[in-house]
């Protein structure tokens, strides 16, 4: 993705709130309910290793190194649908650098990042994206990812190339998937190449939610982005 320019803000809301949003399936995907919640700390293990996907490693590993105490409350906060809303609430404010729930238990980070041309380029293609990842206790629970792909000529977007999303999803229970992605190019004097999707998750027993996922960017990259519950 050619130089790469990270602007991150934290925030703090839900964790189970990650579950819902966050457990996005790749695009044109939906994953199935696989297992219910998992009601042991072995079970939750077992579950996470059955998936044998090396992504899962990193929460595995966090999630035993976790003090007894601190697992029975992460599989505690799994098991609490409300935290679920608030997470398709993240807000959009840059200057929201953090926002805490729960003591601090539950955090939600807000990242983005972008390609850049070389200060002598008058033309070329850019990309960005913008990501929400929530922790629970601090174990990296979930992740929605959502970019664009386009093409820049001196001070203006031209062309928008191509709309992507991704998800990793750390919850059991849980089945998610998203619309198409929408793309354009908004008028001046904004100028901003835009990717639009809508999510749903469907949590066993506890009911579907969905949000709007949207970000834009220019000719010096990412712009702004937001995940809001529809």
């Amino acid at each position: 993705m050619g130089n790469t320019t990270r602007r991150g803000f934290v925030g703090a809301m839900a964790a189970t709130v990650g579950a819902l949003t966050l457990a996005a399936a790749l695009p044109a995907q939906a994953s199935a309910v696989e297992a219910p919640l998992p009601s042991t700390t072995q079970a939750y293990v077992a579950w996470l290793e059955a998936k044998q996907d090396p992504a899962a490693a990193e929460t595995i590993a966090q999630f035993k190194a976790l003090p007894k105490e601190k697992q029975e409350k992460f599989l505690g906060y799994l098991n609490k649908p409300d935290h679920f809303k608030a997470f398709m609430d993240v807000a959009q404010s840059p200057t929201a650098k953090q926002r805490v729930l729960a003591g601090g238990d539950i955090v939600i980070n807000k990242e983005e990042s972008n390609s850049s041309n070389s200060p002598s380029a008058v033309a070329g293609d850019m990309s960005a994206w913008h990501s929400v990842s929530d922790t629970i206790v601090g174990v990296k629970v979930t992740t929605v990812k959502l970019g664009v792909n386009y093409r820049v000529s001196g001070s203006r977007v031209t062309a928008v190339l191509s709309g992507w999303a991704s998800h990793t999803n750390w919850v059991p229970a849980l089945a998610f998937d998203h619309e198409p992605i929408k793309n354009w190019i908004s008028a001046d004097p904004g100028n901003n190449a835009h990717s639009e999707t809508v999510w749903t998750g469907k949590f066993a027993m506890y009911g579907t939610w969905s949000c709007r996922h949207r970000m834009w960017a220019d000719q010096d990259g990412f712009k702004d982005g937001y995940l809001k519950r529809v």
